[in-house]
């Protein structure tokens, strides 16, 4: 058949006529449209529709929550059903102080922290982006209104709060399997988000975006230094010799002893201006998946205390949970996602003879 070796169409809406479908696939019309009548006659809802073309009709997803069976299941259940399709949900709100309230949440999405999971909405009653801890929600039932659309960046920036710390006289973090398996989940989470920011950064600038130049420059600042940060943290975590992942260039022996930031900034920039901005970009996914792995295998207890934060000036900070140390403020994940930030800003005027693409680089949280 015309399809067998070549990537699954999505459902569509829009009906696609023979012509249209054969240039898209490298065949023949007459091809396309026997293998359509194959496939019709194997099950598969293709639609003709008269003097348009064909449509393939996306599944019907499943039947919506009524508001009294909201009433009725799971709180968790009615907040997935709120999230789906963006919905106003009802909640009964028992906060950190021990004071209720009830308050209407425009649902937007469901998310797993180290010592717990989450709502993500905007809530009406403050009129701003919120985070609601499902174990305090004590009804919730849908309000039969949609949500409006919101603003990315400030619902993103709820989710970027510092890990929480448990509650006093808890000890050092959560006990047991299940605050070991929250703490994982929520870094391995924050992981694939920021790989996947990379991924989207790359993209645009390799398909002509503007910033190509500051790019480069950033990817291979964080590829050393991100290198660098979860060798240093994974070292922490297991008392052995640090492993530098992904592909390291050659530096001069000088690199490795002490050295100020500016004098090994520019040996990095150096080393890393002969390589291609897919180069750089590869070198950073390597080390982020070397990370993911040791994340995902590495013994729960590592999860459950705390670790000597590792600086790369002066003696290690105070000790931190591992999830905090990965995923947290002043961790590899931040470091990234502050310069992606950063990327996306006006850059200030340049000062005398100063490159204009490398004022990312000048202003890193890690010179601090």
């Amino acid at each position: 058949m015309c399809g067998s070796h070549r990537p699954a169409a999505a459902a569509r809406s829009e009906p696609l006529d023979p012509p249209v479908l054969a240039a898209r696939l490298g065949v023949s019309e007459r091809t396309v449209r026997r293998d359509l009548e194959l496939l019709t006659h194997g099950g598969l809802p293709v639609r003709a529709r008269k003097g348009r073309g064909y449509v393939l009709p996306e599944p019907p997803g499943p039947a919506p929550l009524s508001e009294v069976e909201s009433l009725m299941g799971p709180v968790r259940e009615t907040l997935a059903e709120a999230v789906r399709p963006r919905r106003v949900v009802r909640l009964a709100y028992t906060d950190q102080a021990g004071a209720r309230s009830f308050r209407d949440v425009e649902a937007h999405g469901l998310v797993i922290a180290p010592y717990g999971e989450y709502l993500v909405g905007w809530c009406r009653m403050r009129d701003g982006p919120r985070m609601f801890r499902l174990d305090r929600i004590g009804a919730a039932f849908l309000a039969g209104r949609s949500g409006q659309v919101r603003d990315l960046d400030e619902l993103l920036a709820v989710l970027r709060v510092p890990v929480p710390r448990p509650r006093a006289g808890a000890g050092a973090g959560p006990r047991g399997p299940a605050g070991a398996a929250r703490a994982r989940a929520w870094t391995l989470d924050r992981l694939e988000f920021v790989r996947s920011r990379l991924r989207e950064a790359t993209a645009e600038a390799r398909g002509g975006g503007a910033g190509a130049a500051a790019l480069r420059g950033v990817l291979g600042h964080l590829a050393e230094w991100t290198r660098w940060q979860a060798a240093a943290i994974r070292a922490a975590a297991t008392g052995e010799e640090p492993v530098l992942a992904g592909r390291r260039p050659l530096f001069p022996p000088v690199f490795d002893r002490e050295l100020a930031y500016d004098a090994r900034e520019r040996m990095i920039q150096d080393a890393m201006a002969l390589r291609s901005l897919g180069e750089l970009a590869r070198d950073l996914e390597e080390v982020l998946r070397a990370v993911a792995h040791w994340a995902a295998d590495c013994d729960d207890g590592l999860w459950e205390g705390e670790l000597p934060d590792p600086r790369p000036y002066g003696p290690p900070g105070p000790p931190r949970p591992l999830a905090d140390l990965l995923a947290g403020r002043r961790g590899p994940l931040a470091h990234i996602e502050w310069h992606l930030d950063r990327l996306a800003d006006e850059p200030p005027l340049p000062l005398g003879d100063e490159d204009e693409d490398v004022w990312i680089v000048d202003r890193c949280p890690l010179q601090a």
